[in-house]
């Protein structure tokens, strides 16, 4: 393992499960902070703000968040608001979306609306309160031309007890009923990866990605040319790491964060040299 000196951490599945702060977490994010390395928690989010996860992670017992998150349903919001400023968008995701939308200057639809003239966008995200009003209204909405915009492809979420079905449920049944593909803002694209990079100022070689998912964080980060890390407290499974092969295939394979960061302290106190050199 090279000595990386900054870390894009991803959150569900690596730092926490549903309310349940993962082992390591806490432990990791202090060492990297007491030795000067640079942390981004970097995810697919699209239930809330990043203010709101900021104030989870502080709620969790995770050192000084602010200011350190980086979602993707900002940053799609923020796509939206670059192509159509003060547009309007219909979101089939929670408030925090549409809340997020109206602070790019953009005009969320609602549903009581009526669906003339089309919105300029659809943004998809997570939507505990789905219904197939909401569904057939943003079908029609991208039928109709709006631009089809999702935070991500997540195909399912992790929770304390298991998994529910993540964004990318929503975001298939949409490209199956329109025959359009969605326009991808989280990973697996590698934009959010380079935003943090850019947040950060640094460059590839000196950055862990570190996740779950072999279909997301994994390629995301290879297209993005930094070091990817898998820990297997999520998604994948140690079987399925292994069989990997490709974009899919991580750089690195850890059991979960404790492991991780015995690695890292190993791996400084060797003397590593340059950053992300081995």
């Amino acid at each position: 393992m090279d000595d990386y000196q900054t870390y894009l951490l991803d959150l569900d599945g690596v730092v926490y499960r549903g309310d349940r702060l993962l082992p390591g977490a806490r432990e990791l994010v202090a060492w990297l902070d007491a030795t000067g390395r640079q942390v981004v928690y970097l995810s697919n989010n699209s239930l809330a703000a990043p203010e709101e996860v900021a104030a989870k992670l502080t709620r969790l017992g995770m050192p000084h968040p602010e200011g350190r998150v980086l979602t993707a349903g900002w940053a799609a919001v923020q796509a939206v608001a670059r192509r159509f400023p003060g547009g309007r968008v219909f979101v089939l995701a929670l408030p925090a979306i549409a809340d997020l939308a109206q602070r790019a200057g953009l005009r969320p639809v609602a549903m009581d609306e009526p669906e003339m003239p089309t919105p300029d966008a659809v943004v998809v995200g997570l939507d505990r309160s789905l219904t197939y009003a909401r569904l057939r209204r943003a079908m029609r909405a991208i039928l109709a031309g709006a631009a089809f915009i999702a935070v991500n492809r997540d195909p399912r979420l992790p929770v304390e007890d298991g998994f529910e079905p993540g964004t990318g449920a929503l975001v298939a049944a949409l490209e199956w009923s329109t025959g359009r593909d969605a326009e991808m803002i989280g990973k697996p694209a590698p934009g959010i990866v380079t935003q943090a990079m850019r947040q950060v100022g640094a460059r590839p070689d000196q950055v862990l990605l570190v996740g779950d998912g072999l279909d997301l964080d994994m390629p995301a980060g290879h297209a993005a040319g930094v070091t990817t890390a898998l820990v297997l407290t999520g998604l994948a499974s140690a079987e399925q790491a292994l069989a990997a092969t490709g974009e899919r295939k991580p750089d690195l394979v850890f059991a979960d964060l404790p492991a991780l960061l015995t690695a890292a302290r190993a791996r400084a106190e060797r003397g590593g040299g340059a950053a992300g050199g081995a």
